[in-house]
């Protein structure tokens, strides 16, 4: 019987759409906190980066689930590890996406390409918290063309 994402552990459906939609590699999204989501109005919002992003609401909504779940964890991580005080490690939510048909790997940097396709360099540098010169590489592997593309900001932080 195959599963609906419905039925999924929210920490797997979570971790899995921020690596397909966005890329964020393990080690980040296991330390993201509650603090970093905004669940107060719509859309959902999540600051992994310098500027917030506004989540598709089947993101969304898993976060709001994930939050709902991890309240009764005082030390503020949306991915809670067994130890107390500690998040999750990447290895067990790894293994979950793994057995969920999901490799992160191949994924990150199938949403890489796609973001640095689609928006300049220093967009995808702010939204996700990448350096610049990381997100330049990803649009150069993508074939993107930004050299004519105005200066967004005199200086980037």
């Amino acid at each position: 019987m195959q599963q609906t994402h419905a039925d999924m552990d929210p920490k797997t459906r979570v971790a899995g759409l921020l690596v397909l939609l966005y890329g964020i590699q393990l080690t980040r999204i296991v330390t993201i906190t509650r603090a970093q989501v905004d669940t107060s109005s719509r859309p959902v919002t999540l600051t992994v980066g310098a500027e917030p992003i506004e989540v598709p609401a089947i993101l969304g909504d898993a976060i709001v689930e994930l939050v709902d779940a991890t309240k009764g964890h005082p030390e503020g991580w949306l991915f809670p590890g067994r130890n107390p005080g500690r998040h999750l490690t990447p290895g067990p939510l790894s293994r979950r996406l793994r057995a969920e048909g999901l490799l992160a790997g191949s994924a990150r940097t199938t949403a890489l390409i796609e973001l640095t396709r689609q928006l300049h360099p220093r967009i995808v540098s702010d939204l996700l918290g990448i350096t610049t010169a990381s997100a330049a590489s990803w649009s150069r592997l993508a074939g993107g063309e930004w050299s004519d593309y105005p200066a967004l900001r005199s200086t980037h932080p």
